[in-house]
């Protein structure tokens, strides 16, 4: 199925923002809330490849990092939200190093982000919505930074790295915008003997005092315990969110929660180098999460495009969405609002290497 152009339906009260490298271009699709089908809005192109992508906390604003932008430098553009949905390139900043992940903190003055490649975290001021080019913090951590998220506090911020095993742990001051290291400055991943260790990306539970990280190598599932009044992560239970018959070697990348976090989806991209014609085999587990305990268990793993590095969930909670980087395609499931399961709804052909995705409301 393409993505074509076409009229909202009548139940498109969501938008959703998909970002490509190949043609760098964000395409803007309305999310039909009853069946969850897809139509597209509208296609902006921008000055440089984009790659993670970010909401302005009063959904006012995009934040697109990019790379190859003037004379091949990164940068972050800040796109204006119009009531069809439509986007507006407002500004773009050029920032330090590339970044493979991007967040706007709680108050909307800061953007925090993370550098994969030289092992950072840093901190630019956001003016009237607007991402500037003013550094006002940077801290070198390790390589492999890989993911900045924030709590729902606006307090403390983590930052997941893959090679080190580690999350790295800060206190935000939202004065200035500076992060203070926490006291301890990290947390160690899952134990290296088994192979479900290197935490990727963080998600924070919405109601319990808990976070997760998906876990890249070999691919699993982390819950932490998180303390609230100090900022700091305990781990917990780990497990492997690999089909338990799988032969590939195959890594884990995201993870989204449903908004009422009774499950949790991790996408596992199949890595293995192939010689012959046999077809990839990515997979999404799905997750249940004790609303109680936030202990863990594993519903199902469901076929999905090639190496899934992006996903998101929409607002209603109904529906998930996995874009296939290799295959060019993006999947929608629905979610069994009892079990967690996922069902195929519709494979959209994108046009060439999805980066992100993520879901909105719709602009006022």
């Amino acid at each position: 199925m393409s993505l074509i152009a076409s009229e909202s339906p009548s139940n498109a009260t969501q938008r959703l923002y998909l970002a490509s490298t190949e043609g760098k271009t964000i395409v803007t699709f309305a999310l039909d809330e009853t069946t969850g089908k897809l139509s597209k809005q509208s296609e902006i192109s921008l000055p440089g490849n984009p790659g993670p992508l970010d909401f302005s906390p009063d959904g006012q604003f995009v934040y697109a990092a990019m790379t190859g932008f003037a004379d091949n430098k990164p940068a972050v553009a800040t796109l204006r939200r119009q009531p069809d949905g439509s986007l507006k390139l407002l500004k773009t900043a050029i920032i330090l190093h590339r970044a493979p992940y991007i967040r706007a903190d709680r108050s909307g003055n800061f953007l925090l982000a993370a550098h994969y490649g030289p092992g950072e975290v840093t901190v630019y001021r956001i003016v009237a919505g607007i991402c500037s080019d003013e550094l006002l913090d940077q801290h070198i951590t390790e390589k492999t930074a890989h993911c900045i998220e924030v709590d729902p506090s606006g307090q403390f911020v983590f930052v997941p790295h893959t090679a080190p095993n580690k999350v790295y742990q800060y206190k935000l001051d939202s004065a200035t915008g500076k992060l203070i290291p926490n006291d301890p400055p990290f947390v160690a991943g899952p134990d290296t003997t088994h192979k479900y260790h290197e935490p990727r990306h963080y998600a924070h539970h919405p109601t319990l005092a808990m976070g997760y990280t998906s876990n890249e190598n070999g691919g699993g599932i982390t819950a932490w315990k998180f303390n609230a009044s100090k900022g700091t992560l305990t781990r917990g239970q780990t497990l492997s969110t690999l089909p338990p018959d799988i032969e590939q070697d195959s890594y884990a990348a995201d993870i989204q929660i449903t908004p009422n976090g009774r499950f949790a989806y991790v996408s596992n991209r199949d890595a293995t180098q192939r010689d012959d014609d046999s077809k990839p085999q990515d997979t999404i587990c799905a997750v249940a999460i004790d609303l109680a305990t936030g202990q863990m268990k594993i519903v199902g793993h469901y076929r999905t495009g090639s190496f899934p590095r992006a996903t998101c969930i929409d607002l209603s909670g109904q529906f998930f969405f996995a874009a296939g980087q290799n295959s060019a395609d993006l999947q929608a499931y629905r979610i069994d609002q009892q079990s967690g399961e996922l069902e195929h709804l519709a494979t959209y052909t994108t046009g060439g290497s999805p980066i992100w995705v993520m879901c909105g409301p719709v602009a006022e």
